[in-house]
């Protein structure tokens, strides 16, 4: 067993976990949003955020921390790191993305409605006039059914 590293030690994993969480969390948000999230979407994104935290662990334990070997605290603050980025600054890029979409999209919308608009009505009234012209009318049919007899009585 590896004895404990020194608290500074200790500590500058745990700021370096969270950072690398705060990236992890971004990445998923950046692929969840550049590629969607869909149920099945969302499960994958889910598991390869998972896969990739597992290798920047080990890869942070062997390469830049004090101990050498990975220990509780750094997925501690790992996952507290994608925690972090997930409560705290994933809605906001969400309702400022949206906004910016929605502010982005205010030309396409008064286009849409002074320009497309009352041109689409217009194609209509135009079609609808000319099914109207094209309609013939129908010609009388002759009755196909038998005369009337008569009856003559003795």
């Amino acid at each position: 067993m590896t004895p404990s590293p020194a608290l500074a030690a200790v500590f500058g994993d745990v700021l370096l976990c969270l950072g690398a969480g705060l990236m992890l969390g971004a990445l998923r948000d950046a692929a969840g949003l550049a590629l969607g999230d869909g149920g099945v979407r969302c499960f994958c994104w889910d598991v390869l955020t998972f896969v990739l935290a597992a290798f920047v662990l080990c890869g942070f334990a062997a390469g830049a921390s004090g101990s050498g070997v990975s220990r509780w605290y750094m997925a501690a603050g790992l996952g507290l790191g994608a925690l972090a980025w997930r409560l705290g600054v994933s809605g906001a890029l969400h309702r400022g993305l949206r906004r910016l979409l929605w502010v982005l999209c205010l030309p396409m919308r008064a286009v849409s409605h002074h320009v497309v608009a009352p041109l689409r009505r217009v194609l209509a009234a135009r079609a609808v006039r000319r099914k109207n012209k094209s309609r013939k009318k129908p010609k009388k049919q002759k009755n196909m059914l038998q005369k009337e007899r008569k009856i003559l009585y003795n």
